[in-house]
């Protein structure tokens, strides 16, 4: 019985010690994850109640997204245009609920408020994106207007 427990002590040990990550930590915030440059992967125009879907990441491809704190710069490769200015992130409880053991579990919906100015024509924007999905390195997010909405797919650049 002993010698079992040193092996399973030994074996956390192990486990827990010999394997480092190098490019962050395990655990992080939607904050942290968003950090990094990021390129359109794919792109949609939703409309006509989601019945009608057009390809529209040519409009994109050549397009950057760099969070750097609470920074936000966007930038078309192409054509030279700059939009910086700054963001938040934000979550909402849309509609949690108690399950049978008693426990709330929550429905939360992530948005990000990008406010920024466009160094050219020297107009200020606003965009509202809702996040549907954030990992380390994939992001996908929704941009929603009265005609249709945008899909958007991203990766980051390493």
């Amino acid at each position: 019985m002993r010698q079992a427990l040193l092996l399973a002590i030994s074996a956390i040990l192990l486990f827990t010690t010999s394997c480092t990550r190098t490019n962050g930590p395990v655990i992080m915030s939607p904050f942290e994850k968003l950090q990094g440059e990021w390129y359109y992967n794919k792109a949609f125009f939703v409309y006509n109640s989601g019945i009608v879907r057009d390809d529209v990441l040519n409009d994109f491809i050549d397009c950057r997204i760099l969070f750097d704190g609470n920074i936000i710069i966007m930038e078309n490769l192409r054509t030279g245009q700059v939009l910086e200015g700054t963001f938040e992130l934000y979550r909402d409880d849309v509609g949690g609920y108690w399950d049978e053991n008693g426990i709330y579990q929550e429905d939360i919906e992530r948005f990000l408020t990008a406010y920024l100015y466009d160094t050219r024509t020297n107009r200020r924007f606003t965009y509202d994106w809702q996040i549907n999905y954030l990992t380390c390195n994939k992001l996908n997010f929704g941009e929603f207007y009265a005609d249709g909405n945008y899909s958007f797919k991203m990766k980051k650049v390493y």
